[in-house]
């Protein structure tokens, strides 16, 4: 009955996918009709008076996204794209961050590292991939005229066992083409600037979109007000402890990540053993291929204006996966859950729970755990 009335209600004629939406929904919208009816006693205005306040409660769920200093299409499930949360958001890039400078981490110091971007090469032509992305600020329909803070360099900067400093080019790049620069304090005031946007804004918390963000977890926390869980990975410092991970247990967690050949343990929060985790690139499939190309693939092939797909990139994430468990069971281990450390996977976290039967966490799940805090809990008393 309860199915029938919200299917008038909602919609007012068939809909194949809206009524299967709502046969997995039914039992959610029908224990709230019952726990509000408990709480109400069918009173007009106490039944007004909760929906005002759960609403009230939702409008508190805006999210912040900080997005690197770089360009693609994200699909649903990245955090970058809005259509992947049912409540608002404000996605904003962090100037100078580029995705190279993520990968560097912070120096040894603490500070951050230094970005580059090379417009022309020392042979005169133009970097396509570098100045792409140094036009498209704010976003895609931005311009370079929008940056600020950086200066031109004509020499590489060169610092002895400090690679998150260093200049990103051959010499004669500096000499003879246009490469610009973000000093590492320019970064940071500009990470400073944004996490100010994104709180002015309201937003609960605040996620980045590329999980090797996890090195600057600690500085970005510093700088906000609000919760912030900046990579996927720092689930681990929760959901760790939840397993068995002695190692006469041989429990692992398998962190998959796009490229395991530049994932390193200081990803790995404080406190969790590395020795339980075992790490599963997808380099070698067209999944990983895909990110380091910066493919922006659609949901599906008919939609599809390049290669990528999430029907071919999903069976390449099932091969990566099944391999990885294997491996785990081959040296007489158990795959207790799957942490994804790519913001761009979770569009195959669903398909990944299905076929493995393990529980699977991702840049999503790391939002939603932080906005639990703040929602409206169906269990709770509906009377505030």
């Amino acid at each position: 009955m309860v199915g029938n009335m919200f299917s008038t209600f909602f919609y007012g004629s068939e809909n194949k996918e809206k009524e299967e939406v709502l046969k997995f929904k039914s039992p959610e919208i029908e224990s709230a009709i019952k726990h509000l009816a408990e709480d109400t006693k069918g009173d007009a205005e106490l039944i007004q008076k909760a929906a005002d306040n759960i609403t009230a409660l939702k409008c508190k769920l805006k999210y912040g996204i900080i997005r690197c200093d770089y360009e693609y299409k994200p699909t649903r499930g990245d955090p970058g794209n809005p259509s992947t949360f049912n409540s608002d958001t404000n996605i904003l890039k962090a100037e100078g961050w580029t995705f190279e400078a993520v990968q560097r981490g912070m120096t040894e110091n603490g500070t951050y590292p230094a970005s580059e971007f090379r417009l022309k090469k020392s042979d005169g032509s133009v970097d396509e991939y570098w100045t792409k992305l140094w036009n498209c600020f704010p976003d895609a329909n931005g311009s370079a005229s929008n940056r600020s803070g950086y200066v031109r360099v004509t020499k590489k900067v060169q610092v002895e066992g400090d690679e998150c400093i260093e200049g990103y080019f051959d010499e004669e790049d500096y000499v003879k083409g246009e490469v610009y620069r973000y000093e590492p304090e320019v970064i940071e005031q500009k990470m400073k600037e944004t996490i100010e946007k994104l709180e002015a804004s309201g937003v609960c918390g605040v996620t980045a979109d590329v999980g090797y963000s996890q090195a600057f977890q600690e500085s970005v926390r510093n700088l906000a007000s609000v919760p912030v869980v900046l990579s996927s990975l720092q689930q681990l410092s929760f959901v760790a402890p939840a397993y068995d991970l002695r190692p006469v247990s041989k429990n692992k967690i398998m962190v998959m990540t796009a490229n395991s050949k530049t994932f390193s343990d200081k990803l790995i929060p404080p406190g969790v053993d590395k020795d339980c985790i075992q790490v599963i690139g997808t380099e070698t499939g067209v999944f990983g291929k895909w990110v380091s190309g910066g493919n922006s693939f659609s949901r599906f092939k008919v939609d599809a204006f390049d290669e990528a797909s999430v029907e071919k990139g999903f069976e390449s994430m099932c091969e990566m996966c099944k391999n990885g468990i294997e491996k785990v069971e081959k040296e007489g281990g158990r795959v207790v859950c799957i942490v994804q450390e790519c913001a761009e996977m979770p569009a195959y976290s669903n398909g990944l729970r299905r076929r493995f039967k393990v529980p699977v966490y991702d840049t999503i799940t790391a939002i939603e755990f932080v906005q639990m805090g703040r929602d409206f809990g169906q269990y709770s008393a509906y009377m505030m």
